[in-house]
């Protein structure tokens, strides 16, 4: 051992006393009790981080789980609105098909009507100018009053 100022080593004598062998033999004692103890609040550490571990990787299948089942549905959607759309441009494109002239006038043909006659014809007479009547209303509000004259010469003009 090593003293100031001295390389020299300097010898310890150890002295037996029995007083001072049961204050070891009870720290030996205690001592072995805290490392029990540290020993079981190890392993329930380990135990609750497993456990946690375990909770934290279920909550993620099951969330996984949770979105393959909704992109599922959206996909049995998606074909649904295809197969539909499909539907829809084979109607329109059959009913397209039934405007032509020819198969109009075999269906007539085939229902029994005839061209009308001259004395089932009416004409109507629209006249020859473009003119408009404008229908004057009381309005109580500026605003109102604007409105409705901008929406009437829209109406003219379209």
């Amino acid at each position: 051992m090593y003293v100031e100022g001295s390389n020299a080593l300097k010898t310890e004598y150890l002295t037996y006393d029995e007083h001072d062998s049961t204050q070891k033999k009870a720290r030996r004692v205690t001592a072995g009790k805290n490392s029990k103890k540290k020993i079981r609040l190890m392993k329930k550490r380990v135990i609750a981080a497993m456990a946690l571990m375990f909770v934290m990787a279920f909550t993620v299948l099951f969330r996984y789980a949770s979105i393959t089942q909704e992109y599922n549905r959206l996909t049995d959607a998606r074909s649904r609105l295809d197969l539909i759309s499909a539907k829809v441009v084979e109607t329109q494109v059959q009913a397209e098909g039934n405007m032509d002239p020819k198969r109009v006038e075999q269906e007539a043909a085939r229902l029994g009507l005839k061209p009308p006659a001259k004395n089932q014809i009416k004409y109507i007479s629209l006249g020859n100018t473009d003119n408009g009547e404008v229908l004057k209303t009381e309005e109580t509000n500026m605003l109102t009053a604007f409105i409705n004259r901008v929406s009437v010469i829209l109406e003219y003009l379209y």
